[in-house]
């Protein structure tokens, strides 16, 4: 049976490959809990911790854990080694940031189309040549999704007031994975218990730091 893992040891798992991609270190050497310590925030006990937790008995004792089978056993843990395909809903500001964001490759994700209804957006290409990824009209979604039933994840970018009919609309799609940048906590159907939504506003988590910065004790 497998073993089912928190999310925030899944997030910490996150913290260590971003810490791999950065250092950017030959297959062939080693790295210690303490380097990761250094590079992530979290403790080098922590690290051996979870490394035990999950199975990863790749260490060396004194040189640390090789970098190749580390890459290997916590792509295996994330599920990148499946690869993602995804979409995004929204062709402005975030949602063409989102498309171009160059640290997708390295994550094995690939955004494969972006959605919008405005007239001056439908039917343009973003991207560098080669990579270039179109923009269609929501009303051909519906269609998309039916020819692409490999894609099960989408990043929504579309004005609040949009957002949870997207959202529904996407589920009903077979959209399994939804992450919402929407200015609004969206809510999964009570029939649609096996999709994975985040609500991740970046202007909530922004006012979060301010006022804790203006209202210590």
């Amino acid at each position: 049976m497998k073993k089912k893992i928190s999310l925030r040891v899944i997030r910490r798992i996150s913290f260590y490959y971003e810490a791999l991609l950065k250092l950017n270190l030959p297959e062939t050497n080693y790295i210690s809990s303490k380097k990761l310590e250094e590079v992530t925030g979290v403790s080098c006990n922590q690290v051996r911790q979870d490394f035990f937790y999950l199975g990863i008995s790749i260490g060396k004792q004194k040189k640390g854990y090789l970098v190749k089978k580390l890459f290997r056993e916590l792509r295996r843990i994330l599920s990148i080694d499946h690869g993602a395909r995804v979409i995004i809903i929204g062709a402005g500001r975030i949602g063409q940031a989102l498309s171009n964001y160059k640290l997708f490759k390295d994550r094995n994700i690939t955004v494969t189309a972006l959605f919008d209804i405005k007239p001056g957006l439908v039917g343009t290409e973003i991207g560098k040549p080669g990579q270039k990824k179109p923009i269609l009209h929501v009303d051909q979604l519906d269609a998309y999704l039916n020819e692409n039933p490999d894609i099960h994840i989408a990043l929504l970018t579309v004005p609040e007031e949009a957002a949870q009919e997207t959202l529904d609309r996407l589920i009903a799609h077979g959209i399994k994975g939804v992450v919402n940048f929407a200015p609004k906590i969206l809510k999964v159907p009570r029939e649609s218990k096996d999709v994975q939504l985040i609500n991740d506003c970046i202007g909530t988590s922004l006012y979060k730091i301010v006022y804790q910065l203006y209202n210590k004790k």
